[in-house]
């Protein structure tokens, strides 16, 4: 499975987007936002940033997508995945959920990770998107192959027909677990903790679900021992960066969303 290191983006925005998948998909945007060179550029609804700076920083990702309405939701680390096609603008917070699907142009569909694997599906021949948070807890309630299930049962869609793309997380080398972990995973469990590879576990499973391996990548960024260009949970608790979200973000573009960035 290729691993591809994202294009920054320039604009007032800090993006990461798939480099291929900007000329491969043209109608599509895919990306997820960086903590930035200057104040943090934190997404997260629940954090300590005060809401209205918050807020702003929505607003700003809106328009520089050219996205005037964006579903996110509480994440809770499970597998319901909910559609959305249609709607006024602004920032749809919806019911708790950890993950999205939809074929309406003019959606963007979000979800926040610090750690976690926001997880991109495109099916190119329908043009319909589905976006998954995937933690541990998330994968092991099976939340990719929800998203493979949901984007089947509403658009027809066949495992062979997606390109999946594991975004920017925690990598195998600095995510250490217990052996509960490894259990909840479906992996032979060790006698003390020791790293996972969650990237690896979700290709897994979406090899076993019938995926192409060569429609597989993955990012080249580590969230917690890269270049400091995106938030982690785990380097904020070591004392090795702030607090914050970036969000992994996925849309059908509409004519009014032009070529703007993404």
């Amino acid at each position: 499975m290729a691993r591809t290191p994202e294009a920054r983006l320039a604009g007032p925005v800090p993006i990461f987007s798939h480099p291929d998948w900007r000329t491969r998909f043209p109608w599509l945007v895919q990306g997820t936002t960086g903590r930035g060179d200057g104040e943090p550029w934190d997404l997260g609804l629940r954090g300590r940033a005060p809401v209205g700076s918050v807020l702003e920083r929505w607003r700003t990702l809106g328009d520089t997508l050219g996205f005037p309405r964006m579903a996110h939701a509480r994440q809770v680390h499970g597998a319901r995945v909910i559609a959305h096609n249609g709607g006024p603008p602004g920032l749809l917070l919806s019911d708790a959920c950890d993950g999205h699907l939809t074929g309406t142009a003019g959606i963007l569909l979000t979800v926040s990770v610090a750690d976690c694997v926001p997880v991109f599906m495109v099916d190119a021949r329908r043009r319909v998107v589905a976006l998954v948070h995937a933690g541990w807890r998330g994968i092991a309630a099976g939340v990719l192959e929800a998203g493979v299930r949901a984007l089947e049962d509403r658009f027809g869609t066949q495992p062979a027909d997606l390109h999946v793309y594991f975004g920017p997380s925690i990598c195998g080398r600095c995510y250490e677990v217990g052996p509960e972990v490894f259990r909840a995973l479906g992996l032979d469990p060790p006698d003390r903790p020791a790293p996972v590879d969650l990237v690896q576990v979700l290709a897994l499973r979406a090899s076993r679900i019938a995926v192409p391996q060569a429609q597989l990548s993955a990012s080249a960024y580590c969230t917690r021992c890269g270049e400091r260009d995106f938030f982690s949970h785990r380097a904020y608790r070591a004392g090795l960066g702030p607090a914050g979200h970036q969000v992994g973000f996925l849309g059908i573009r509409s004519a009014a969303s032009g070529h703007h960035a993404g």
